[in-house]
């Protein structure tokens, strides 16, 4: 009987989801375990399950940022883009942070997977 793979972007999928919803409450846990969580649900390997992480991670900075400006534009009026718009700086940080974060958690994620698919090609 032939395996079945998922499609590789429904991983990251799944770390972006857990990211949204825990990182607020846990901001250096969250882009962790969600890049752990998509890096091993993902395909075998560090380097696979880091990339997962960071489209991961990327994503949901991209998510947080637009609600930043958006938010800020919505309370503040103009004054609030122009607010919204000066933080960019700080979004790209956010980019960097999340993304550097969830590559991490996704290459111990991969990593993970890769130990436990040889560890059972050798015991059986």
């Amino acid at each position: 009987m032939a395996k079945q793979h998922s499609p590789y972007w429904l991983s990251p999928l799944v770390g972006i989801i857990f990211m949204l919803f825990i990182s607020p409450f846990f901001p250096v846990g969250g882009p962790i375990v969600g890049g752990i969580i998509g890096g091993y649900l993902g395909p075998p390997g560090a380097a696979r399950g880091a990339l997962g992480g960071l489209i991961g991670g990327l994503v949901v900075a991209a998510i947080f940022s637009v609600v930043a400006v958006v938010g800020g534009t919505a309370l503040l009026g103009p004054i609030g883009a122009l607010i919204g718009l000066g933080i960019a700086a700080l979004l790209f940080a956010l980019a960097l942070y999340f993304g550097i974060l969830g590559a991490v958690g996704g290459a111990i994620g991969g990593a993970l997977k890769a130990w436990m698919v040889s560890r059972r090609r050798v015991t059986g």
